[in-house]
């Protein structure tokens, strides 16, 4: 949008001329309600060819991208809770573990995502003995 404020704003510069009668201030004013609906004009045709609308119902979302199969390496916690951080992607989360039946894990173990509530992760361990 700051191309077209600019082409209004100098517009308007090489126009000043012809609206002699005009005194400053109300040349100025002239001025500033082109550039304001330039822009307005500018934003609704990049709104029809790019829409921005974010629609964020109630309860979480889930995108294809979401894989919820896959290993997370422990980071820590888990060796007194069940709760500990996970990191997966180069990001680290919040990770709690589901099922208990199974070895304890130590940092550097691979943990599974079963699925995700919020923020944290469900995790399950992994066969560390293979």
């Amino acid at each position: 949008m700051g191309a077209t404020t600019l082409a209004i704003s100098i517009a308007g510069f090489l126009l000043f001329p012809y609206f002699s009668t005009l005194s400053a201030r109300q040349f100025l004013l002239l001025w500033v309600c082109l550039v304001a609906a330039g822009d307005f004009v500018t934003a609704l045709s990049m709104e029809a060819v790019a829409p921005t609308r974010v629609a964020i119902g109630p309860g979480e979302r889930r995108f294809a991208a979401d894989d919820p199969k896959e290993l997370a390496t422990v980071v820590s916690g888990f060796t007194d809770s069940d709760v500990g951080k996970v990191r997966i992607r180069g990001e680290t989360w919040s990770a709690r573990l589901v099922s208990t039946d199974g070895p304890r894990v130590q940092a550097g173990y691979a943990v599974r995502i079963l699925d995700r509530d919020g923020l944290t992760l469900l995790v399950s361990a992994e066969d560390h003995d293979s």
